[in-house]
């Protein structure tokens, strides 16, 4: 459990701020992830994938423990596979059916990035298989940010800065989902306050 707990936070650094992880920490994740532990494989998948640590890139072991997280039941491995489906990447055959499945099984989960990923093909439409619903992918980013997803934030206060979805123009609500974001150090939120000030978008108290 120790080592689990430890693997863990390793990689959550290293996939969030892309920190170096070196020696120790990196063999605990390697011996954790050979154990069986989806957490940890799906942290060397990212490893693997960005050539953090002491870890040289090599997209082919990427897959291979992303494929196993997967398996084993991981939620961020099954989003991220559902991802290769829809556009057909790094080995997987483009499959809208198996790809949305995949998301709609993890959003029954509650798991954020999946109903965030939903959300953003209602907002853009996909190929012919998804027609595009503004209201749809509202409600989708909305279930995605109630459970602390930070790019959901953002979309949701685009939603309201621009009026989209049939909602009235907000900057308010905007700015509030903005801060939300921003309170999550999501990137994109700080900048597009930043360019809410820059326009002049903001509420005189």
């Amino acid at each position: 459990m120790k080592k689990f707990l430890i693997a863990c936070l390793i990689g959550l650094s290293v996939t969030v701020s892309n920190v170096a992880v070196a020696g120790d920490s990196v063999d605990l994740i390697i011996n954790a992830a050979k154990s069986g532990d989806a957490e940890s494989q799906y942290f060397l998948a990212k490893l693997y994938e960005t050539g953090a640590g002491d870890l040289e890139k090599d997209s082919t072991k990427a897959l291979y423990w992303l494929k196993k997280a997967g398996e084993a039941g991981n939620l961020d491995a099954l989003c991220d596979i559902a991802k290769h489906y829809l556009e057909g990447t790094d080995g997987y055959p483009k499959d809208f059916e198996k790809a949305f499945s995949l998301l709609q099984e993890n959003a029954r989960k509650k798991h954020p990035a999946s109903m965030r990923e939903i959300g953003r093909l209602y907002d853009q439409g996909f190929a012919g298989f998804v027609m595009q619903d503004e209201r749809q992918a509202f409600d989708w980013f909305l279930r995605a940010a109630d459970v602390d997803d930070s790019l959901a934030a953002v979309y949701l206060g685009y939603y309201y800065e621009m009026g989209k979805g049939g909602l009235k123009q907000d900057y308010a609500k905007a700015m509030t989902w903005y801060q939300k974001g921003v309170s999550q150090l999501q990137p994109s939120a700080m900048n597009n306050i930043g360019v809410m000030y820059y326009q002049g978008k903001t509420i005189k108290c």
